[in-house]
């Protein structure tokens, strides 16, 4: 969590850290700066509090909700150095970048974070040995870790956020839910009251619509795959596809919230109306990994048990796994879960060699599931959940498990 930073940055032996920032998303700098509007970088030396960098004054205001200590571009000379390299703007952002360096005291090892322009910041780095030649850049080992090490358990006030996140995300898939049962079936296809059928876009749109309302932001847009996209883990579905009885329909939604930028993911399987033996059998043994790794989630474990555990079970029942058959696009072809946060994936993660251990303040998810594109159906369930102080488990996510999704219209 960010009050490790300095313990994590001890351990890199590293002597400050920098965040470059423009004006792209970048969970770098709102880790630091409470998702902070402003456009610039942050600079923390070790062992004090961190330092925001911000374009102009006009950017102060939305700097200072950060809680940290804002300055600038013009408080290191920029003024001075337009005039001086008028004509040479890669000249002006080096010495800029430099005098910004020297004037914090940043010198020593420092790794450097963030998102921006790749070509700038190589520009920012040109000159930096002969300006600041007591400055060491530190590239891999324990510093390419270190935010994602800290990011790997959350404070109580992370947590508030991404409860937050898991009811309003809740909410929107109970709403999507009860949006489908209130139509009717022709035929095998699901359709309104005016005999119009219900198409994918059509839900999508009706998500999109509820997320924006509750204060959700969804950059990726959800999975709404349905038979064959169903199973092909990933797939977002067609727009045009109309809903169709029996088959299964793999719903995946990992919106953040708009004030905050925390993530929630989650994912539920419906067939509405009705569903085949064989997807039933297949939505069973989803189900018995997914409780059965919720029951026996335990702190000081290593997260790779629980993805050997997946894979011992459904290999038991017949399913290939990525273990058993690396590279297959049947059976179960991913890990058990991952981390998020700010991210929608960080650690802690659940891969078959992960080395990650279970630890008080971890939030994660667990989505095992089992795809077959070619028998023309997928099935995923997943929730989020975190480990309290205490070793606890607890769901962040609050909707049925229920496979049939009954037409009520």
């Amino acid at each position: 969590m960010k009050s490790d930073l300095d313990r994590l940055m001890a351990e890199a032996d590293l002597e400050a850290i920098v965040v470059f920032g423009d004006k792209a998303a970048n969970p770098y700098r709102d880790y630091l700066t409470k998702r902070s509007k402003a456009q610039g970088s942050v600079f923390k030396r070790r062992g004090e509090p961190a330092i925001f960098v911000v374009q102009s004054g006009m950017e102060i205001g939305e700097a200072q909700k950060s809680g940290l200590q804002v300055y600038t571009l013009y408080d290191f000379g920029s003024s001075d150095l337009a005039k001086q390299h008028s004509s040479a703007p890669d000249l002006y952002a080096r010495d800029l970048f430099c005098n910004i360096l020297r004037k914090l005291e940043i010198t020593g090892r420092v790794a450097f974070f963030g998102v921006a322009d790749i070509n700038m910041s190589l520009v920012q780095f040109a000159g930096l040995r002969d300006c600041l030649p007591d400055l060491e850049p530190v590239i891999g080992g324990a510093a390419s870790a270190l935010f994602s090490n800290a990011y790997a358990t959350k404070d109580a006030q992370e947590i508030v956020a991404l409860k937050e996140a898991g009811r309003l995300t809740s909410q929107v898939v109970n709403e999507t839910a009860d949006f489908i049962s209130g139509h009717r079936a022709s035929g095998e296809t699901v359709v309104d009251a005016n005999g119009v059928p219900l198409t994918i876009g059509a839900v999508k749109r009706f998500i999109r619509l509820r997320q924006i309302e509750l204060g959700l932001d969804d950059p990726e847009i959800c999975i709404f795959g349905q038979g064959h996209d169903a199973g092909i883990a990933h797939s977002h579905g067609e727009d045009s596809e109309a809903l169709q009885l029996g088959k299964t329909i793999v719903f995946d939604i990992y919106p953040k919230l708009t004030a905050n930028g925390y993530f929630h993911d989650m994912t539920r399987t419906w067939c509405i109306g009705h569903a085949s033996d064989e997807v039933q059998a297949a939505y069973d043994d989803v189900m018995y990994v997914f409780h059965e790794a919720k029951r026996t989630f335990k702190v000081g474990q290593v997260t790779s048990t629980y993805q050997n555990m997946a894979c011992d079970y459904f290999e038991s029942k017949g399913h290939a796994t990525a273990r058993s058959n690396p590279g297959t696009m049947d059976g179960y072809v991913h890990s058990l879960g991952h981390g998020l946060g700010l991210n929608i994936h960080e650690s802690p993660f659940f891969r078959q060699f992960s080395e990650d251990v279970l630890t008080p303040g971890n939030v994660f998810t667990i989505e095992p599931g089992l795809y077959y594109p070619d028998r023309g159906f997928g099935i995923r369930v997943e929730d989020t959940v975190y480990l309290d102080n205490d070793g606890t488990l607890h769901t962040l996510t609050d909707a049925p498990y229920d496979l049939v999704l009954p037409l009520k219209g």
